[in-house]
């Protein structure tokens, strides 16, 4: 299993904690907002925001470990592919069909 960085980007830090991205944000905003008294621990770098792995392991209380890679077997890990099968027509499409 490959080992997480040292910094992690809150987008990083949201996969590992299994929470979307947008949730992830607005813990990253409440943790500035509270001067770090509640929210996901993020630190300033320039214009961005990062996650350093040490606190956000402390703010978890256990240690953290990369998530594993899907594997090739697995069905849903794949990339979704569109349909091929032919819609039926309905009834109104039908309808105006005869018509003409």
């Amino acid at each position: 299993m490959p080992e997480l960085p040292d910094v992690l980007t809150v987008a990083e830090a949201a996969t590992v904690l299994r929470i979307g991205r947008t949730a992830a944000y607005q813990l990253a905003r409440q943790y500035l907002a509270t001067s770090g008294v509640q929210g996901l621990p993020v630190r300033r770098v320039g214009r961005q925001l990062r996650v350093p792995k040490d606190l956000l392991e402390a703010w978890l209380g256990t240690a953290l470990h990369a998530p594993a890679a899907p594997s090739a077997s697995d069905p849903a890990s794949g990339p979704r592919t569109r349909s091929t099968r032919q819609r039926s027509q309905t009834d109104a499409q039908l309808k105006l069909i005869a018509n003409d």
